[in-house]
């Protein structure tokens, strides 16, 4: 709903004092312009924003003082408001009379005479550089952390392909030593990369490494089977090196099937087993 001043009658000195008294109360800036964009009263308030006395500021506007391409901003908005009869709101710079640019959010609203016409305006003039400094501030501060978050996320995938790599330790046998904890996504990567590295060097064997893995939950454990059915499906065989006495006691805990999976004690021993098993294999072929 618009909201609409009517036209004071500036002869009426009563009335007229009586509503400078009202504006002179509020230490915003505030103005009253007729049609010509001049200002015909204005509060201490406005007298300070432009650094000029109230008698120096009455019948004059906009270009006596502020920057010629602000005052045609100015002006611009004054005619939207004389054109339409509608209140209008809008984000403006202004450079006071210390050259300091300030942004200000000024409200005008129209004045109608008894037969409705557009006499006049009042403004109001919040000066919001401090709030638009911090919430520009707020912003970059949020593209920086957005920013801070996405280097380390690539950082931490980066790691992650780093720290699970998948290497070819003979012919036919795959290693993926798997370091650290073990999240889903760590998880899920490394049955990406071992399904991928299977299919393109047609390895016989795997030999899953958890010796640097510290801690195993169900989680993980559910992870490792899965790696191994999928090894199967692609023709190639798992074997598991590295359980220690406390990572054995949890899966026995866990009550995770194991009995698919070969197991050996050290590095060394499941190379040797993996090996064996596909020399017998090929002999067996040929």
């Amino acid at each position: 709903m618009a909201f609409t001043l009517r036209c004071i009658d500036v002869s009426d000195w009563k009335t007229f004092g009586l509503l400078q008294l009202v504006i002179d109360t509020i230490p915003d800036p505030i103005f009253v312009k007729d049609r010509q964009h001049r200002w015909i009263a204005c509060n201490p308030g406005f007298c300070g924003l432009i650094g000029q006395r109230y008698e120096d500021l009455i019948g004059r506007s906009d270009p006596d003082y502020w920057p010629k391409a602000q005052a045609e901003v100015f002006w611009s908005y004054d005619d939207v408001v004389f054109n339409s009869g509608e209140p209008s709101e809008n984000e403006e710079s202004a450079t006071g009379s210390d050259g300091v640019a300030r942004t200000i959010w000024t409200r005008k609203f129209p004045m109608k005479n008894e037969q409705g016409q557009v006499v006049g305006l009042c403004g109001l003039i919040t000066d919001i550089t401090d709030l638009k400094q911090r919430h520009m501030e707020a912003e970059r501060i949020a593209a920086e952390n957005r920013e801070q978050r996405a280097i380390i996320q690539m950082q931490a995938e980066l790691l992650d392909r780093v720290a699970m790599p998948v290497i070819q330790v003979w012919e036919g046998i795959l290693l993926i030593p798997l370091v650290g904890e073990m999240s889903d996504r760590r998880a899920s990567q490394a049955l990406e990369s071992l399904l991928a590295a299977i299919g393109q060097r047609r390895a016989e064997f795997v030999i899953l490494d958890i010796t640097g893995v510290p801690v195993i939950d169900s989680a993980v454990a559910r992870h490792l089977v899965r790696a191994v059915q999928a090894a199967e499906l692609l023709g190639c065989r798992s074997v598991m090196v590295g359980i220690g006495p406390e990572i054995a006691r949890t899966l026995v805990g866990l009550g995770i099937d194991f009995g698919r999976i070969t197991t050996q004690g050290t590095l060394q021993s499941g190379l040797a087993y993996a090996m064996s098993r596909l020399s017998g294999q090929r002999a067996a072929a040929r």
